[in-house]
């Protein structure tokens, strides 16, 4: 009796791992639903790709991205985000929320027409630095900043 007992925890516990949630195991787009701007590309714009790292800590914090101070998309852990921005110098913002609320996290970028660049943001949603490993200048956080909208079932 013991044993048929044993068995069905042993097989029960492994069912538990055997459904994998692909769609935080792996990096993938963001949902449509959680990016709000800057999807269609013009003339002369560059493209902006933000990545948010993968990682245990930081899996209840949510991370809103700003383009100029004003929010374009939310991103959770293993997002990947494409922006269509116009060129010049722009600030690349993130303000993290959810569990882990913070003071908003900026960087500068001087995008010139067809450029493509790339960032990154850590796990636990607290920085955003450039991927590419290139410096880039830390922006002045904003005197106010609009709460992130939340997509709805999330």
């Amino acid at each position: 009796m013991k044993r048929v007992v044993l068995t069905l925890m042993v097989a029960g516990l492994a069912a538990c791992g055997a459904n994998r949630n692909e769609r935080h195991v792996e990096i993938h787009d963001a949902l449509s639903s959680t990016v709000y701007s800057n999807q269609a590309a013009s003339d002369g714009d560059a493209t902006v790709t933000i990545v948010r790292d993968p990682g245990l800590y930081g899996g209840g914090c949510s991370s809103g991205i700003y383009l100029d101070d004003k929010v374009v998309a939310n991103m959770e852990q293993n997002d990947r985000l494409v922006l269509h921005v116009p060129s010049g110098s722009r600030k690349i913002g993130l303000l993290a929320h959810g569990s882990c609320d913070r003071n908003q996290s900026a960087v500068e970028a001087s995008l010139n027409p067809g450029d493509d660049r790339s960032f990154r943001i850590s796990a636990d949603g607290s920085s955003i630095v450039p991927a590419d490993g290139q410096a880039a200048a830390a922006a002045p956080p904003p005197a106010n900043t609009a709460p992130v909208p939340r997509a709805s079932g999330s």
